[in-house]
C-alpha cells in the first residue's frame, strides 16, 4: 500500500508560512552570540526523539522545539555537505557501494534542512510544524524519517511557497530567477519548473520510501552478492573535477555557476513550453526570448552580451555533469552513485540557500556563527588550528590549486590518474581536499 499524507497534515503543510520560522530563526540570534545554537534549558537540547514521544506540554515547550527545527536548517545542510565529502572520498577510492549509501544521506539532509525551513520538522515517527512564531505542533503521520521526509517535500514541492522560494533562490549575476522571468510572468511562469526540480533532485527519498529494500541494498548488504560492485575511475575523477567547477563561489554568489546554468536550462524549458520546440540559438524566437531576458536586467553591455553568448549556448554549451547526472534513474551501476551524489549537490545547494536566508533576515552573518564555523573547519582540516581564513570564500583556494595539480599530473603522464591505484598514489595528497565538501556549506551559509 502506497503511503500518503493524510488531508488534515496536507493542509497544516500548505498552510505554513514561511515568516514564522524567518521570526523563529530570529529569536535564535540571543543565543548564537553566546556561542550556543539554542538555549541550554532548550528541552529538546537533548535526547530529542525520546522527549518527542510525549507532545509539548505547554507553550515553552513548543517555544524549545521550534527553535530546535529552526536551528536544525542550517544544521542539516551543514551535515548533507558533510555526508557529500565522505561519498566523494569513497567515489575516489573506488568504493561506489559506500558512495552510494553516504550520496543517499546526503540528499536526505539536504530534503531535511528545506523541509525545516518551511517549518517542517521530521524526526523519528513524531513530525513537527511550526504553524507560528515560537510554536510547534504535530503532524498525525507517523511514519518514518525516509518515507515521511517524501511524502512532506512532494506535497510541499506542489504549493506556491515551494516556488517562490526557489526563484528568489537561484541568483546568477545577482538577479533573482524572478526578475530573470519578469518579461515572461516572473516566478508565476516558473512555479512548475520548480516542483519538477525539487522532484528530481529528491528523486532518491522518493524512490527509497516506495521500495525501502532497494536502499537497505546499498545500506545493509554484503558487498558482492549477487555481483560484485564495480568502480570507474575515469568516471569517478571526471565527475568530481566537473562537480568542484561548477560549486566555485564568485564575489556575488556562492552558487554563482550552478545558478547560471539553471538559468539556462529554465529558460530552454520555457521556451520549449511555449512552442513545442527544441530551444538553440538558430531560433530567432528563442534568441528574442533570451534577448528580452537579458536586456531586462540593464546590464552594461560586455556583460550583456557574455551572457546572451552564454544563454545561446554560443559560450561554454556544455552544462556541468551534475545537470545531466541528475536526471538519470537508478539501476545502472556505473551511473547510480554518481547521479545520486548530483542530486544531492543540487538539493544541498537551494537547501543551504534556504538557510542562509534565514540567517541574513535574522541579521545572523559570519562574525555571529564564528563560534560554530570554525570548530568545524579545524575539525575537518580545512585550516591549521587558530588560523582560520579571514573570508570563507577564500577556501576556494585549496580547491583551485588542487585540480591545478591534477592537471599538471596528467600532462606528465596522461595515464596517471586513470586507475583508483594511481590516483591514490599520485593525488594523494590532493584527495582530502576534493572530498572536503563542508568548504561548500560553509561558504554557502556564511558569504562574504
Amino acid at each position: 500500500m502506497t503511503a500518503t499524507l493524510s488531508a488534515g497534515d496536507q493542509a497544516v503543510i500548505t498552510g505554513l508560512s514561511r515568516s514564522h520560522i524567518e521570526v523563529t530563526t530570529a529569536g535564535l540570534k540571543p543565543f548564537l552570540q553566546h556561542s550556543i545554537w539554542i538555549g541550554q534549558t532548550n528541552h529538546y537540547a537533548h535526547d530529542v526523539v525520546d522527549r518527542l514521544n510525549q507532545a509539548p506540554a505547554d507553550a515553552t515547550q513548543r517555544r524549545d522545539l521550534a527553535q530546535y527545527i529552526a536551528a536544525s536548517v542550517s544544521l542539516h545542510a551543514s551535515d548533507g555537505w558533510s555526508y557529500l565529502g565522505r561519498a566523494v572520498a569513497c567515489v575516489l577510492a573506488g568504493d561506489t557501494h559506500r558512495a552510494l549509501h553516504l550520496a543517499y544521506y546526503a540528499e536526505l539532509r539536504a530534503g531535511l534542512s528545506l523541509l525545516a525551513s518551511a517549518g517542517v520538522g521530521i524526526f523519528n515517527h513524531r513530525h513537527y510544524v511550526v504553524p507560528a512564531v515560537n510554536s510547534a505542533s504535530k503532524l498525525h503521520v507517523q511514519l518514518g524519517t525516509h518515507v515521511t521526509a517524501w511524502l512532506a517535500l512532494e506535497h510541499w514541492a506542489q504549493q506556491p511557497a515551494s516556488g517562490a522560494l526557489f526563484t528568489d533562490l537561484v541568483r546568477p549575476e545577482g538577479r533573482t530567477l524572478n526578475d530573470w522571468f519578469q518579461p515572461q510572468g516572473g516566478a508565476a511562469t516558473l512555479a512548475p519548473q520548480a516542483k519538477d526540480w525539487f522532484m528530481q533532485w529528491g528523486m532518491d527519498l522518493g524512490l527509497a520510501s516506495k521500495d525501502r529494500d532497494a536502499r537497505n541494498e546499498s545500506s545493509y548488504r554484503p558487498d558482492g552478492i549477487p555481483a560484485i560492485w564495480q568502480s570507474f575511475p575515469k568516471d569517478g575523477l571526471e565527475f568530481v573535477r566537473d562537480t568542484w567547477s561548477a560549486l566555485e563561489p564568485s564575489s556575488t554568489s556562492s552558487f554563482e555557476q550552478i545558478d547560471r546554468h539553471i538559468l539556462r536550462l529554465a529558460l530552454e524549458r520555457h521556451f520549449h513550453g511555449l512552442t513545442g520546440r527544441v530551444a538553440v540559438a538558430t531560433d530567432p524566437a528563442f534568441a528574442a526570448l533570451v534577448n528580452s531576458a537579458v536586456d531586462a536586467q540593464g546590464f552594461a553591455d560586455a556583460t550583456a552580451d557574455r551572457l546572451k553568448k552564454f544563454l545561446l549556448r554560443q559560450a561554454a554549451p556544455t552544462d556541468p555533469l551534475i545537470f545531466r547526472y541528475s536526471t538519470l534513474p537508478p539501476g545502472t551501476p556505473a551511473t547510480d552513485a554518481l547521479a545520486v551524489l548530483s542530486r544531492a549537490v543540487l538539493l544541498l545547494r537551494i537547501a543551504t540557500g534556504s538557510a542562509q536566508g534565514l540567517l541574513h533576515q535574522a541579521g545572523v552573518g559570519a562574525d555571529v556563527l564564528s563560534f560554530w564555523w570554525q570548530k568545524v573547519g579545524e575539525a575537518r582540516g580545512l585550516w591549521p588550528p587558530d588560523a582560520p581564513p579571514t573570508t570563507l570564500s577564500d577556501l576556494w583556494a585549496d580547491v583551485e590549486e588542487s585540480l591545478s595539480d591534477l592537471s599538471t599530473i596528467e600532462a606528465d603522464d596522461p595515464s596517471a590518474l586513470e586507475s583508483v591505484n594511481g590516483i591514490a598514489f599520485r593525488a594523494e595528497v590532493r584527495l582530502g581536499v576534493l572530498s572536503s565538501h563542508e568548504r561548500v556549506g560553509l561558504w554557502g551559509l556564511c558569504p562574504t
